[in-house]
């Protein structure tokens, strides 16, 4: 797992604010280098609209990754059916396409060893995610060291970046495209970033 000790909590702080948190702010302009925005959860079973519009593309992306960032630790197992389906879906159309997945919202905390007996079901299914279809599941550690949490303290399968905008960016960089998942079924409104929830995980 990757690690990192900021030097300082402005720039760690001011880099989540600018390239996480405040996603849900610019997510309507269109940029190639934006996230594809997904605001509505699939039906169970079902890919995302935006994974079925970018197969429908005459060239598609190097790859694919699903942002999820929501002030919510139960967004993760909300959204696993439908991050089970669109794997399918993509996979379908190319059985080597890299597929990742970066939590570096509140959902990122039931991914700890701590959590595991809580949720033992949520870390069978990501854990075979990684393990059975090569996807990669990255989390925050700048966020989870706000929280107290050290990087060790995630499950071995995870891997803990520095900055998750900073890996985001590092994909975009690869030719992949970003696409945020939102669990509708929790009714999750837009959260300001200054009001996010930064109590005890």
């Amino acid at each position: 797992m990757r690690t990192g000790s900021p030097s300082s909590v402005s720039r760690p702080l001011l880099a989540c604010l600018a390239g996480g948190l405040l996603f849900p702010l610019i997510t309507a302009i269109p940029a190639h280098a934006g996230p594809v925005s997904a605001p509505e959860s699939a039906p169970a079973g079902e890919p995302s609209e935006a994974v079925v519009e970018l197969l429908q593309r005459d060239e598609t992306p190097k790859g694919v990754v699903f942002e999820i960032n929501e002030n919510d630790r139960a967004a993760l197992a909300a959204l696993l059916p439908e991050i089970r389906a669109n794997v399918a879906h993509l996979r379908k159309h190319d059985r080597e396409l890299p597929v990742a997945i970066v939590a570096h919202g509140a959902e990122q905390f039931t991914l700890t060893r701590a959590e595991a007996a809580q949720h033992p079901g949520l870390h069978d299914e990501v854990e075979s995610l990684v393990r059975d279809e090569g996807v990669e599941v990255s989390v925050c550690g700048t966020f989870a060291s706000w929280r107290g949490v050290e990087a060790d303290a995630f499950a071995d399968f995870v891997d803990v970046v520095d900055l998750a905008p900073d890996r985001l960016d590092d994909y975009r960089e690869r030719g992949y495209e970003v696409i945020r998942l939102r669990p509708s079924l929790l009714d999750a409104p837009e959260q300001d970033p200054w009001e996010f929830d930064f109590s005890t995980p």
